[in-house]
């Protein structure tokens, strides 16, 4: 453990002053829980002298599971008053923290002994030009787009192509340490609003991920030494990014209506132009009464064990665990890529849905998609305890392809942004078993193709 961050003296000040408002909170049991969990993540996926991109992203998935927590205690409700499926709430909520830790725990089995040598993340950085870097940024900035919307026309190569435009965060990233380390802010400012904007005019908030990536760089830059003037840009990011969720959530329905000119599907039929007036149009309108509706919105949908609470209501009193099928199914279609085997059955996340849960939700009929997640598809193959053995397995795989990555990249700091594709695969707690597993081998063999054909040459473009 001597590897690995350690909670310190100012961590345990925090966590006794956690344990205080959870004792004296609505509900103390599921808030002493919430507040606890982060502080056994930590030690476990966060090493020291690397980046907390694997930490982080339990936390977004602590998150989901213990955002209404501290909704229900700021409403001064119980916990189970804040769900609809509130039956078997309480069961939901703790099955999903211990799997979460126990997801942890299989990370931390297999990265704790490794050690990475060499330069420190500044040397590193300052060993890139960050002018260099900017056109080849804003050229693949400009064909990612086409790339990401255009991947669906392409059949079995959907997948693969799609996970080569995620790449893109490798450059993106190098770029923000080079930028940040050399004090050029106003130029890494400009690109990051610019890739902001942009991301606003799709289906999807993918807005989210560059306030998240620059929250995890600047972290990198300054956890050896964070003091209070490094901790306001993190709040700041912080705000801004739950500030635009809100606004998001609002938004979101009448705007996603427009983009796809009324049609139920997900493709987007307006200009960037187009997409940018209305969006504006539609934030002028927003007031005190529309950011209060945003607020419940995003809790409601950042919070994801409620279908969880209703699998365990049907599973298995109507239906009966499955034994490892969902994991034998998402194995299986790894081991049948569609290219090869175009008949394959197209995923059907809401279907999957509806069938464990009982709960008829939107499908691909409405343009949409609706997963009941990893954690909930874990319990509906082998129940409890036998989800959190799977759960630890599961967590072993991350783990495995993590130190892969980052022991067989040049250095430290292009591991770390080698590994910002698999910070964006693996955050989202709504995540299907079968997205999750076939995303984790094509992000390994999207890696490798690019790290034994194109890195060498690529890091030779940006050296100083």
């Amino acid at each position: 453990m001597d590897k690995f961050k350690k909670i310190g003296q100012s961590g345990k000040i925090l966590l006794f002053l956690f344990l205080i408002y959870a004792a004296t909170s609505k509900n103390p049991l599921e808030t002493t829980t919430a507040v606890i969990i982060p502080f056994i993540l930590m030690p476990l996926l966060w090493k020291e002298d690397e980046s907390p991109f694997l930490f982080l992203g339990t936390m977004l998935q602590w998150a989901s599971i213990n955002i209404k927590v501290f909704y229900a205690n700021f409403e001064g409700l119980s916990f189970t008053e804040v769900f609809d499926n509130y039956q078997h709430i309480q069961e939901a909520f703790f099955y999903s923290n211990i799997g979460l830790i126990f997801v942890g725990i299989g990370i931390f089995f297999i990265i704790r002994k490794y050690e990475l040598k060499g330069l420190d993340y500044a040397n590193l950085a300052l060993s890139y030009d960050s002018r260099k870097i900017v056109p080849i940024y804003i050229i693949i900035s400009l064909v990612y787009p086409f790339i990401s919307d255009s991947s669906f026309r392409f059949g079995g190569l959907q997948q693969p192509i799609s996970k080569l435009a995620d790449f893109k965060w490798m450059v993106f990233f190098i770029f923000m340490l080079s930028c940040l380390y050399t004090k050029q802010f106003k130029l890494f400012t400009i690109i990051a609003v610019a890739e902001v904007v942009m991301s606003l005019t799709g289906f999807f908030s993918s807005f989210k991920d560059y306030f998240l990536v620059v929250f995890g760089g600047i972290v990198v830059i300054y956890s050896k030494d964070l003091k209070f003037k490094q901790v306001l840009p993190l709040a700041a990011i912080t705000v801004a990014l739950i500030y635009m969720m809100i606004i998001w959530q609002y938004v979101k329905p009448e705007y996603r209506n427009y983009l796809s000119g009324g049609q139920l599907n997900q493709n987007v039929v307006r200009s960037t132009g187009e997409s940018l007036s209305k969006l504006g149009e539609l934030v002028k309108k927003v007031d005190n009464n529309a950011i209060n509706s945003g607020f419940k919105q995003t809790v409601d949908r950042l919070s994801y064990i409620d279908f969880f609470s209703a699998t365990i209501d049907y599973v298995p009193r109507v239906i009966p665990h499955t034994h490892g099928r969902l994991w034998g199914d998402a194995v299986g279609r790894v081991l049948q890529p569609r290219i090869f085997f175009p008949n394959k059955a197209a995923i059907d996340d809401s279907e999957t849905t509806r069938k464990y849960s009982g709960m008829m939700v939107a499908g691909t009929e409405q343009g949409t998609s609706i997963s009941l997640g990893y954690m909930t598809e874990n319990y509906i193959d082998f129940g409890v305890p036998g989800m959190f053995i799977s759960l630890f397995g599961y967590g072993l795989l991350i783990g495995l392809v993590y130190k892969y990555v980052m022991t067989s990249s040049p250095d430290k700091l292009i591991g770390t942004a080698m590994i910002i594709p698999l910070f964006i695969l693996i955050y989202l707690f709504e995540s299907a078993l079968n997205k999750l597993i076939g995303g984790l081998l094509m992000y390994l063999l999207i890696y490798e193709l690019i790290r034994r054909f194109a890195l060498k040459r690529f890091l030779q473009q940006i050296k100083i």
